[in-house]
Formats: structure tokens, C-alpha cells, sequence
């Protein structure tokens, strides 16, 4: 019985989605016909990427790699045939306003990020020129060391040449990032010289821990296939203040950091139970005299 609830439960759900798949998103001729008014080029399509990457890679996945999140409808792949049939103008349209799964970017990225958002998806358009290529990671190796007299990261990053030998990595960003429970937050970067190396100072405001010590995570870009490095403990950070709760020798030191209506709340549930408890007790005491009395 219940795997037939099941298969029934499953069949509704189905029919109810037909309609959301086979309904087409149409878009105003005037704003279909919308051009962009941010160039096409390198450094824009890069920076539409990392726009990419934060909003949207989480559900569409990776381009031409067919990896969207289970969602009903399907993600569309922005390097698809259906993707790339929308003009300019559609796609800006597309990624303001959403529909359905798709939430609206209008009122979180700004218009100009959403154009070079645009941008980045054309850079798949047969049509054009793809001035991004993807091409497969790059063999680096990265070393990295606290100097936490001087507050900073001393980084070394090589690559593997066609010889199959490292040599330095010039002039490549390096991210260096604080490792905290739900991911790394970034800190800053820092471009490796004609040597390879490079020197970050931690911002003297970065937070650390009580005693100001920060986790640190050093990394190259996606372009190289290198591990990252994880500098633990680092005691480079603006120590964090805690406020203390009790003060020694102080009976009700937390009062000032609990709202009046917790506080007189706290003192009538205790009040309340000390008059339970004597009551009962005052009960308990009558009960032994009366019996005493018989």
C-alpha cells in the first residue's frame, strides 16, 4: 500500500512539472533586443566568471561539462545550443527578473556585473570568438611560511615546464585566505616576482582568535593543479574580544549583558519555584503533625 502512495505521489508530481518544463520563457521584444553596453573582451569576460563562480556555478555547474544541480526544471548549461539561442538583451533580461528555481540577480548584482555576467556566457557562443579558453590545469608546486614577527606570508610557487622540470612561477596571483568552520574567507592576494616568490602582510585588522591566532590557506588559482597550503595557528591576527561573562567575586556579573525582560522573567520562574517548594514542604510538615495527632 504505501509503495503504491509512493509511485502515485511520484506520478503527480510529474504531471504538475510537465507544464513548468514546457512553458517558455518569453522575453520582451524590446528588451530581447537590448544590446550590451560592456565590451566584449578578455578582462571582462574574466571578471564575469568570477561573478559566475560565486552566483550561479552552484546550480548550472561547470560550462559544457552537463553538470547542473537536480533541479526542476533543469539548470540550463551555459554552453548549450538552448543557452546560446538567447540574444544579449534576453539573457540580461533572464538573470534580473528569474523564474521559477531561478531567483532573481536584480536587486544582488549590480547591473554592470550583470552585464559582464553576459559576457561570460557569450564567450560559449559559436558566434563569437571564445577569448577565454579553458584549458587543462597547469602542474604547480607552492610552499608557503609564516614570519610572524613581521606579520606576514612568505610564498614560492613553481610550475612544470615541457621539460617536465619545475621552474618559477612569475607574476601568478596567489589568494591567501583564513580557514574558518564553513569554508575559507578570503583575506587578500599577492603576485609572485621574476623569482617566483612573493610576500604578503596580513592586514593588521584581520581577526584572529582570543590570543590572535588565524589558520591560513595559501592557494593558487584554478589555471595550475596545485595543493594548497595550510599554515596552522598562525599568530598574525588582531586577537578577537570576548566579552566576560562572570567577573570573579561578582554574583550577578552577567545582568548587564541580559535584556530586563529575560532577567525579570528569570527571578519570577525562580520565585515561583521557591514558593512551590516551600509550600510543600509546609504541606509535608502538617501532614507529620496531623498524623502524630491520631
Amino acid at each position: 500500500m504505501n509503495r503504491l502512495k509512493n509511485i502515485i505521489a511520484a506520478g503527480v508530481l510529474m504531471m504538475l512539472a510537465l507544464p513548468v518544463q514546457g512553458q517558455e520563457w518569453l522575453v520582451p521584444e524590446k528588451e530581447a533586443a537590448t544590446s550590451n553596453p560592456s565590451e566584449y573582451t578578455l578582462e571582462n569576460v574574466k571578471l564575469g566568471k568570477a561573478i559566475y563562480t560565486k552566483n550561479c556555478k552552484s546550480c548550472h555547474g561547470d560550462p559544457g561539462k552537463n553538470n547542473p544541480l537536480a533541479l526542476l526544471p533543469v539548470p540550463v548549461d551555459i554552453a548549450s545550443e538552448k543557452m546560446q539561442a538567447n540574444s544579449e538583451g534576453a539573457l540580461f533580461y533572464k538573470i534580473t527578473n528569474g523564474k521559477g528555481v531561478m531567483p532573481p540577480f536584480g536587486s544582488t548584482i549590480s547591473e554592470n556585473d550583470r552585464w559582464l555576467l553576459v559576457n561570460f556566457i557569450q564567450n560559449y557562443s559559436p558566434g563569437r570568438e571564445q577569448v577565454l579558453l579553458v584549458l587543462p590545469p597547469v602542474k604547480a608546486k607552492l610552499l608557503a611560511s609564516v614570519n610572524e614577527a613581521q606579520g606576514s606570508v612568505d610564498i614560492m610557487a613553481e610550475f612544470e615546464d615541457a621539460n617536465a622540470g619545475y621552474v618559477p612561477l612569475l607574476n601568478a596571483p596567489v589568494t591567501i585566505s583564513a580557514k574558518k568552520a564553513f569554508g575559507n574567507m578570503k583575506i587578500g592576494e599577492a603576485e609572485t616576482n621574476d623569482q617566483g616568490r612573493a610576500i604578503y602582510t596580513i592586514p593588521a585588522n584581520t581577526m584572529g582568535d582570543e590570543q590572535g591566532y588565524i589558520s591560513l590557506v595559501v592557494s593558487l588559482s584554478e589555471e595550475y593543479e596545485a595543493a594548497e597550503v595550510i599554515l596552522d595557528n598562525a599568530l598574525v591576527g588582531s586577537p578577537k574580544e570576548v566579552p566576560g561573562l562572570i567577573r570573579k567575586g561578582v554574583l550577578w556579573s552577567t545582568n548587564s549583558n541580559v535584556s530586563l525582560w529575560v532577567l525579570i522573567s528569570y527571578l519570577l520562574s525562580a520565585g515561583g519555584a521557591w514558593m512551590v517548594i516551600i509550600y510543600v514542604i509546609v504541606q509535608i510538615v502538617k501532614i507529620k503533625k496531623y498524623s502524630r495527632s491520631l
